[in-house]
C-alpha cells in the first residue's frame, strides 16, 4: 500500500451486507494505482467475502453515519484525520488528493489514464466533467486536487455545515467550491468537453470513451422536476436514450460483467407510462409552456433569463 501521500477517497451509500460490482470494479482498479484508497460507506454489518475483497485489495475502510451525502462522508473523514480520531492517513501528509463516489458507473478501466492526465494539467484541480448551470463549475463525483489547492478545499469543506438535501450540496458545496477556488486563484480544469451540458452528454462522453456513466441514467431514477428539466432544456433524447447499448456497442473491460450495470427502476408498465407523459410534455406542453411565460413577461416588460426560453 502507498504511504506517498496520495489519497483517494471513494463514497459510497449502499444497503445490505455486501458491495455492488461496479463498486467493487471501480476500488479494485483504483486501488492498482500508486494511491491510497479509502472507502467511505455507511454504519452496517459486511459480509465476510465484502471484508475479504477489501482486505485483499489493500482498501482501508472508514465506517460513518448516513448524512449529507457525499460531501458528508468526505467532510467526517478529513475532520477525524486531522484531529486524530482517525489513523488511516496522515492528514498533514497529504499531497494528492482524489475524491470519487458510486453516483458514477464505471465500466472500463481508465483510472490510470485519468490520473496521469490530470497529474499533466497545469490546472490545480481536474475533474471530468465541468458544468455552467448556476456558475460554471466542477463535477464533483470525480475531483483531483493537487497540493496547491488542499488548503483552499480544506477551508471550504470544513466551514461549510454538513447540508440535509442533495440540492443544497451541490449549491452550497459543489458550486460553492467553484466561488471558493475563483477567490483563491485556485486554477481548475475538466478532461473532457462536451458540446451540450454533461448530464445531457452522456452519448457523447461514451463516444469519446470515457467509460463512465451517471448511474441514474442507467436507472431512469429521476424526480418529475427532474425529467422536466431535461425536456425544457430541449434534452428529451438524453433523458431515454439506450444507454445500456451505447455501453455494450463502447465495450465492457474484460472484468467487468453486464450484470453489474444498474438496471432501470419500476416496471415496464410504469416506464411505459413514464415516457407517454414525457413525450406529451416534449412536444405539447412545454412549447405551450414556453410561449405563456415569454408572452407574461413581454406584457409586464420583465426581462426573462433561461437558455430554455430562447
Amino acid at each position: 500500500m502507498s504511504s506517498n501521500g496520495k489519497i483517494i477517497l471513494y463514497a459510497s451509500y449502499q444497503t445490505g451486507e455486501t458491495l455492488p460490482g461496479y463498486v467493487k470494479f471501480a476500488l479494485k482498479h483504483l486501488a492498482e494505482t500508486d494511491f491510497t484508497v479509502v472507502l467511505l460507506t455507511n454504519k452496517r454489518p459486511l459480509s465476510a467475502e465484502t471484508l475479504a475483497f477489501i482486505e485483499d485489495n489493500g482498501i482501508k475502510l472508514y465506517l460513518t453515519e448516513n448524512h449529507g451525502f457525499d460531501f458528508g462522508m468526505w467532510r467526517r473523514f478529513l475532520k477525524d484525520v486531522a484531529n486524530g480520531r482517525s489513523s488511516l492517513v496522515e492528514f498533514n501528509s497529504i499531497t494528492r488528493l482524489l475524491l470519487v463516489n458510486d453516483s458514477i458507473v464505471y465500466f472500463q478501466n481508465n483510472f490510470a489514464d485519468f490520473i496521469r492526465r490530470a497529474e499533466a494539467s497545469t490546472a490545480d484541480v481536474v475533474s471530468l466533467t465541468q458544468n455552467d448551470e448556476v456558475r460554471p463549475h466542477l463535477q464533483s463525483f470525480f475531483l483531483y486536487l493537487k497540493q496547491e489547492a488542499l488548503g483552499a478545499f480544506y477551508l471550504h469543506l470544513l466551514e461549510t455545515p454538513e447540508q440535509d438535501t442533495f440540492y443544497d450540496v451541490v449549491h452550497r458545496l459543489e458550486i460553492g467550491m467553484a466561488n471558493v477556488f475563483d477567490e483563491a486563484e485556485i486554477r481548475t480544469a475538466s478532461l473532457y468537453n462536451t458540446h451540450l451540458r454533461a448530464l445531457f452528454a452522456y452519448p457523447e462522453l461514451i463516444a469519446q470513451g470515457g467509460g463512465f456513466i451517471k448511474r441514474k441514467l442507467l436507472q431512469h431514477r429521476f424526480s418529475f422536476k427532474e425529467k422536466a428539466h431535461f425536456i425544457r432544456q430541449k434534452a428529451y433524447n438524453a433523458l431515454n436514450a439506450d444507454y445500456h447499448k451505447m455501453i455494450l456497442d463502447a465495450g465492457l473491460a474484460s472484468d467487468f460483467k453486464e450484470e453489474w450495470l444498474p438496471k432501470p427502476v419500476g416496471n415496464s408498465t410504469s416506464q411505459a407510462l413514464d415516457k407517454l407523459w414525457q413525450n406529451a410534455f416534449d412536444k405539447i406542453g412545454w412549447p405551450v409552456l414556453r410561449t405563456a411565460i415569454k408572452t407574461k413577461y413581454k406584457i409586464l416588460g420583465k426581462p426573462l433569463d433561461g437558455d430554455e426560453y430562447k
